[in-house]
């Protein structure tokens, strides 16, 4: 019970992200910037990177190395995301907001008016379903988890939940609003279509990025991992019978044609594989199973070159004469400083760590081995 509970405090069950900016100025950004909000609520819109700079931004320009050599990025931002997995996610998101039919639809005539009226429509379905379709995934979680992990598993899934139950209370808000001459632009007076006008921008921008979030994170940040794809699939299935009962049917009266129905199954087929396939890269790359990490489950070898001692020797000799200050430097995603020697080994550059003490995972590599274990390698 005990390794178990250990294993729940570390990747990819919980993660650890660097210190946001707290001051009230940040929170004023994240009020008067919509997508600022969205992502607060909903997760990011990328994997989380994080630079040498952004290192010594938060803790001084002397303080690029840790106490034990390993550098500061390194010890606050742990790897949020197996980048394979990262991969899935934009085209999830467009798929899952209904990238396909709007493009059949566009290319089947549709008008300007139709299109944005579906669209919201789609919208509403979306955030309704959304709180469903979390629920459904969430309980399994915790009835699955094993004896003595449940009361964990719950609170993994708490953050989720709550975003949900926030998602669920705009949309009601929302319907209210609409329903009650909300909309009627005809009725009302001229300050409240100046409120319009100045809020109007915001709400979209705002209910845009939500959205897009939604389909991407799925309420999934800050929760299990299998939240994410468990969460995706029944939310697209729900807002595609959504779409076709009520947008479709009892508003518009469309009489859909074979290929309209084919481009609105596809989207959501597009998603249930994607969302199959990162249940199995979560289990066979990280251990995690439904009913909690894999016992005896250990990472797979990750197969990198040695580089022969010789040119790690030359390398330090050129280290201490100085000539790495004319070298190319990288940052890769856990902040870790890379140089690119002028030394190449297999038709490779070597890569040079600015680390006190070699490891398994930061010593002199090949730059393909670096990518693939720590990648992307931005320049600095």
């Amino acid at each position: 019970m005990t390794a178990a509970t250990d294993v729940y405090d570390r990747p990819p069950y919980r993660v650890t992200s660097p210190p946001r900016p707290s001051r009230p100025g940040a929170w004023v950004l994240d009020v008067f910037l919509p997508w600022r909000l969205a992502r607060r609520i909903y997760g990011p819109f990328r994997i989380f990177r994080f630079s040498a700079a952004d290192a010594i931004g938060l803790a001084g320009p002397g303080a690029l190395f840790g106490r034990y050599g390993e550098p500061v990025a390194a010890a606050v931002a742990e790897q949020v995301a197996d980048p394979v997995i990262e991969r899935l996610l934009l085209p999830r998101a467009l798929l899952g907001l209904g990238a396909i039919v709007f493009v059949i639809r566009l290319l089947t005539g549709a008008g300007g008016n139709d299109l944005l009226e579906e669209t919201f429509g789609d919208s509403l379905v979306m955030l309704g379903t959304g709180p469903v379709s979390l629920l459904l995934a969430c309980v399994p979680l915790v009835v699955l988890a094993r004896r003595g992990n449940r009361w964990t598993v719950t609170r993994m899934v708490t953050r989720p939940l709550v975003t949900g139950v926030i998602t669920a209370a705009f949309c009601a808000l929302f319907l209210y609003w609409a329903s009650h001459g909300g909309a009627n632009y005809q009725q009302r007076s001229i300050t409240e279509l100046l409120l319009s006008l100045v809020f109007g921008p915001w709400l979209v921008v705002f209910f845009g990025s939500a959205l897009y979030l939604i389909h991407r994170n799925a309420f999934s940040v800050g929760g299990h991992p299998l939240v994410r794809p468990l969460t995706s699939v029944p939310l697209v299935w729900l807002t595609a019978a959504g779409h076709a009962v009520l947008v479709d049917h009892a508003f518009y009266d469309f009489r859909p044609t074979s290929g309209y129905l084919v481009a609105l199954v596809a989207g959501p087929a597009g998603v249930t594989l994607t969302s199959v396939l990162e249940m199995v890269l979560l289990r066979r790359r990280h251990g995690v199973g439904f009913r909690g990490p894999l016992p005896g489950w250990e990472p797979p070898p990750r197969r990198t070159t040695t580089v022969p001692g010789d040119i790690v020797e030359r390398l330090q000799a050129d280290m201490a004469r100085g000539h790495a200050y004319a070298w190319p430097h990288f940052s890769d995603r856990n902040g870790v400083v890379w140089a690119a020697t002028p030394a190449v080994w297999a038709r490779q550059t070597v890569m040079w760590p600015y680390v006190h003490l070699f490891s398994e995972q930061t010593r002199p590599m090949l730059r393909s081995d670096v990518e693939a274990t720590a990648g992307p390698l931005t320049p600095r």
